[in-house]
């Protein structure tokens, strides 16, 4: 016996939108992590007083980031500097 659930228009888009969505996020496997530009990450060559690269969470040397794309500076910043603990 099959039961039918009434969803509203609203409703089914929205479910089908979020389940569009998972797949776009969970779905791409073992292809790498898209990354964002230096400019949506508001990158800058230069340190943000004592936060920098070198000592971020992010920071894979010898010049890349989780983050953002392409070569970075291990002095430079950007708006998702997290330090790493004892990070001086």
């Amino acid at each position: 016996m099959f039961i039918l659930w009434r969803l509203s228009r609203r409703a089914m888009l929205c479910t089908i939108g979020s389940l569009a969505a998972s797949v776009v996020v969970f779905g791409t496997g073992a292809r790498a992590q898209q990354r964002l530009a230096k400019s949506e990450a508001k990158y800058q060559y230069r340190p943000n007083g004592i936060q920098r690269c070198e000592i971020c969470l992010q920071f894979q040397p010898p010049n890349r980031c989780q983050l953002v794309e392409g070569d970075i500076s291990p002095n430079g910043w950007c708006q998702f500097f997290a330090a790493k603990e004892n990070a001086q």
